[in-house]
């Protein structure tokens, strides 16, 4: 499943800044101001992510950041991110950000999604899974992000698996899948 999110966080389409001549690729420009099949240098268009990054390496585009995490936004997360609709922004609000700042070099978005990921917005969506009835769960994922969502769908899991372990319904206990992958090296 993780696999699957991250292809389409991949395909999440970015602005980029053409830093060559674009022969050709006048389709691109959605704004209808391109009349001819050429893009000129410093026109933005839109691309997938996986392709922005790609031709950014090839210095052949500058990745620009949408507007789901200009200053208004990164303003609400830092005030109280649990009260941000991230889905509505962006279903893959915090993998793409983090990819987009990191080539970027913007450190400071990189701060603040790391920030607002491990802060009390996860901890209050982890809280949710573990008392989140049958009926609301709908309710409650409607306003994650994909990376969101794992997390409430693996601490659900884990409160039936122990609620079911307790009624002795299920014989052993497993870790998570998700705690496996991105559960921190030991210190030793």
């Amino acid at each position: 499943m993780a696999a699957v999110n991250g292809l389409l966080a991949d395909e999440e389409l970015v602005p980029a800044k053409l830093l060559i001549d674009g022969k050709g690729l006048g389709m691109l420009d959605k704004s209808g101001k391109c009349e001819v099949d050429d893009l000129p240098k410093g026109a933005t268009i839109r691309l997938p992510l996986w392709l922005a990054l790609v031709l950014a390496k090839k210095n052949m585009v500058r990745c620009l950041l949408p507007s789901t995490y200009d200053t208004e936004m990164r303003n609400c997360l830092e005030a109280g991110a649990n009260t941000v609709k991230l889905s509505k922004a962006s279903p893959h609000f915090f993998d793409v950000g983090q990819r987009l700042a990191r080539e970027a070099g913007d450190q400071t978005l990189r701060a603040e999604l790391r920030a607002a990921r491990a802060g009390e917005r996860y901890e209050r969506i982890f809280d949710r899974s573990r008392t989140a009835g049958d009926g609301v769960i709908i309710d409650v994922r409607e306003d994650l992000d994909a990376s969101e969502k794992r997390l409430f769908d693996a601490g659900y899991k884990a409160t039936n698996d122990v609620r079911d372990w307790k009624r002795r319904r299920l014989a052993k206990l497993q870790t998570s899948k998700i705690y496996k992958r991105e559960a921190p090296e030991k210190l030793g």
